[in-house]
């Protein structure tokens, strides 16, 4: 039966969409759409609450909704190669992220909450690092100095009122 798959690729497929059926596979625990012409993230799996694993890297994507807070369970979420120009405060409430990567994308500062994502244990600088990938943004702030300092140095600055 469909609602038993638990993983589902349609990386590489040219998709813009995905059809409101697929939030009826509440066993996904890991989902890979990257490389596709997302350029939003579709409604539907914003339903699979039990997705572990998100890969969106490669598409078009200029934003995230507020709705990313949904998934909970979520521990790696790949956001690289995108359009992205900022991330949403609800994503500091994903408290069980181990990697979110969000190289090469836009972005040009983070939420002051990220320091809330403590389960991102260090910026991370190899693509099988656990962490925070960040790098390839025309960041403006925080500085490239205070990432230089890694995790810990970041969360302080984001925690110093402004």
């Amino acid at each position: 039966s469909w609602s038993l798959f638990q993983v589902l690729s349609v990386s590489q497929n040219q998709l813009r969409s995905l059809p409101w059926t697929l939030s009826n596979l509440l066993n996904l625990r890991k989902l890979n759409l990257s490389n596709n012409q997302f350029s939003q993230l579709p409604t539907c799996v914003y339903s699979l609450r039990s997705l572990v694993f998100l890969d969106l890297g490669w598409n078009l994507l200029e934003n995230l909704a507020e709705n990313i807070q949904n998934l909970t369970e979520l521990r790696i979420l790949i956001l690289e190669g995108n359009h992205l120009n900022s991330l949403p405060k609800a994503l500091c409430n994903l408290s069980s992220l181990e990697l979110l990567n969000v190289d090469f994308n836009d972005i040009k500062d983070v939420p002051q909450e990220f320091h809330q994502l403590t389960g991102l244990r260090r910026l991370a600088c190899h693509p099988l690092d656990s962490g925070l990938h960040i790098l390839h943004n025309p960041l403006m702030k925080p500085t490239k100095e205070v990432l230089e300092g890694g995790l810990n140095a970041l969360y302080s600055y984001l925690r110093t009122p402004a």
